[in-house]
């Protein structure tokens, strides 16, 4: 009887020792995975050492420490220098102070494992992520950006999945649509426009580009339909063709400066018989539309972009050739 307590208080003592040692270094028992899990990957690079630390106080480290999902996994973890700079250009005392501090971090986890190869593929344009908002991937001049924000890839360290060493820190878009037309009172008449004909979920699908008449060129409309209101404009035009006309402003489709060739033919959702044309005029971008593409319209171009695309405002309302007179 001596014998057995014996042994299950020597067993009792090895497991207490076994969990003890493993409580830092997460080194899992299996036998056949060579691959360093990725916390252990972050924790052994002295440059990453505030981004493991903020890891952990967040309670997202249980997201590093499993094998059997880490291969389709990769981190794009700001170095020490990178999170400090971040502090520093905000106002930030302490990284406890960032806003959304665990979704920012969680924005840097991404899902499945993104390779340095995979990032140069022309044809990749967009990271899921943790935080459950895409990272949009751009190019320009051979520099892969992210959100249209140049950040360098320092190096890359490899287990299972990948942490990439970045030189910025990486933000979650905040700024929506809906928020930019509601607060720019000179885009007032297409905010209204858009909820008249209920379509304010389209200023929250992924992935689009805006061109959003200016006020003066729907004063500009109404002038010339011989109408006073946008009441009056629905009642003289058929609602579904005000809703064509509203899909020939919007592109299933990222344009921003960067990646806009002279005279690209854009795929509006609603295209008419002729799809409007980006051209360049001298320093202006100009779009053109219409029978034969001769009428154009200026383009302010704003490259910021919102959580679901760009968003750029013209001094005309374009019509399809369907609606052209």
């Amino acid at each position: 009887m001596n014998h057995k307590i014996n042994n299950y208080i020597f067993l009792l003592s090895a497991t207490i020792l076994f969990v003890g040692c493993i409580d830092k270094n997460y080194e899992e028992p299996i036998v056949g995975q060579g691959s360093a899990i990725l916390s252990n990957v972050i924790e052994h690079q002295s440059e990453l050492t505030v981004f493991s630390d903020l890891i952990e106080m967040e309670g997202l480290l249980p997201l590093l420490v499993g094998r059997q999902t880490q291969d389709q996994m990769a981190v794009f973890a700001p170095t020490n220098a990178a999170i400090e700079a971040f502090m520093s250009e905000n106002g930030y005392g302490s990284a406890s102070e960032i806003e959304g501090l665990e979704r920012v971090l969680a924005y840097h986890l991404t899902q499945p494992n993104i390779t340095l190869s995979t990032l140069t593929q022309t044809n990749f344009n967009f990271i899921q992520t943790v935080a459950d908002q895409n990272i949009f991937i751009n190019r320009s001049g051979g520099q892969v950006r992210f959100n249209n924000q140049d950040v360098n890839i320092l190096r890359s360290e490899f287990g299972n999945g990948t942490v990439h060493l970045i030189d910025q820190v990486l933000l979650p878009r905040s700024n929506s649509m809906a928020a930019y037309i509601e607060d720019n009172p000179q885009l007032s008449i297409f905010g209204n426009l858009i909820e008249l004909l209920g379509m304010e979920s389209e200023l929250s699908e992924e992935f689009r580009t805006f061109f959003i008449p200016n006020n003066q060129a729907f004063m500009d409309l109404l002038t010339s339909l011989e109408v006073n209101s946008l009441e009056a404009l629905i009642d003289a035009v058929d609602e579904g063709d005000l809703v064509s006309i509203v899909k020939y402003h919007l592109v299933n489709d990222l344009v921003y400066s960067a990646n806009i060739s002279n005279n690209q033919a854009l795929n509006p959702q609603y295209g008419g018989m002729v799809n409007p044309r980006v051209s360049f005029d001298g320093g202006n971008l100009m779009l053109t539309y219409g029978e034969n593409n001769a009428t154009s319209t200026l383009v302010g171009v704003n490259d910021d972009i919102f959580q679901t695309g760009f968003v750029h405002v013209i001094d005309k309302v374009m019509m399809p050739v369907f609606f052209a007179e």
